[in-house]
């Protein structure tokens, strides 16, 4: 009986010690199989990148600026299991961006280009910044998604335009006179600009005895805004019989900031001023008449004393 029991307990040990092997084994084969069918089905790792990182739009008060970036897209951990990755492509900035193909179709891990056009619009200004994101998504059957982005900057170049009008661009004035003129210069490019301001005649007036006064000979202008320059004229105060002479002083305006790109913007502007009319100096016309009263006066006396005479 007691050999029975202990021939039962010895089996019961040699299961228990099969089992416990049986389990110590499966369950490392177990994960060992979980990897490797990992290694064959990878997940896919996508990669974008652009060239170059920032770019600068050349736009025009009518025109835009268009920009290209260069972009290559790479899928990695390719094998048996993965045949074919779909990635798909989109583009986003303050401004329209267009990026082209916008799907690719991956077979191995040979990068694939692509492009991304920036289309700015005429006047944006000079001080705006644009952040391009380029997102990618690639699919493969049975996967999960795999993403990614590249980022790039686009700025704007400035441009260079102004105008020039007058308040009263023709004046009419007599000799002797002094004539006050207001010019107005816009900035109608879109950037802060500084001027330089110049009469290039002056000389030339001034051997014609008009002298040109301007209030100041430079100015920073915003963009988009304008400014008002006094040009005072002073006709000349010599004597004249009869004046009729028709003057222009010029006026050019430098752009700084252009001269400061390696560029030359300027404009002219031309005042007319029409002198016309008499001039004595010192000649008071009220003083005149009284002189020309007391000469009528003092005829008129020798008039009726030589009468008086007479009788």
């Amino acid at each position: 009986m007691d050999g029975a029991r202990n021939g039962l307990r010895a089996t019961m040990m040699v299961a228990l010690m099969l089992t416990s092997v049986f389990v110590a084994f499966a369950v490392p084969g177990h994960m060992v199989a979980e990897k490797a069918d990992a290694a064959l089905n990878p997940v896919p790792v996508l990669t974008l990148s652009l060239a170059p990182t920032q770019l600068e739009a050349r736009v025009t008060n009518s025109q835009n600026g268009p920009v290209m970036f260069g972009g290559n897209a790479t899928v990695e951990k390719f094998s048996g299991s993965l045949e074919r990755v779909t990635v798909t492509l989109s583009a986003s900035c303050i401004w329209p961006a267009i990026v082209s193909p916008s799907t690719m179709v991956f077979t191995n891990m040979v990068p694939q280009p692509f492009y991304v056009t920036v289309v700015v619009p005429p006047k944006t200004s000079a001080l705006e910044i644009g952040q391009l994101i380029v997102s990618g998504t690639a699919k493969a059957p049975g996967m999960p998604t795999a993403s990614a982005t590249a980022n790039a900057v686009v700025t704007v170049g400035q441009y260079f335009k102004l105008s020039i009008g007058a308040d009263t661009p023709l004046r009419e004035v007599k000799p002797g006179d002094i004539t006050y003129n207001t010019v107005n210069i816009y900035n109608e490019g879109n950037g802060l600009d500084s001027f330089e301001l110049e009469v290039i005649n002056s000389k030339d007036l001034l051997k014609k005895e008009f002298n040109v006064i301007i209030e100041r000979t430079s100015i920073d202008i915003q963009q988009e805004e304008y400014a008002q320059i006094k040009i005072t004229v002073q006709t000349p105060q010599g004597f004249r019989l009869w004046a009729r002479d028709l003057v222009l002083v010029t006026l050019k305006v430098n752009s700084v900031e252009a001269r400061n790109n390696n560029l030359l913007y300027s404009q002219q502007y031309s005042l007319s001023i029409y002198m016309r009319g008499f001039h004595q100096p010192g000649f008071d016309p009220f003083l005149a008449v009284l002189a020309f009263a007391g000469l009528a006066v003092m005829v008129k006396g020798r008039k009726d004393l030589a009468v008086h005479r007479r009788l």
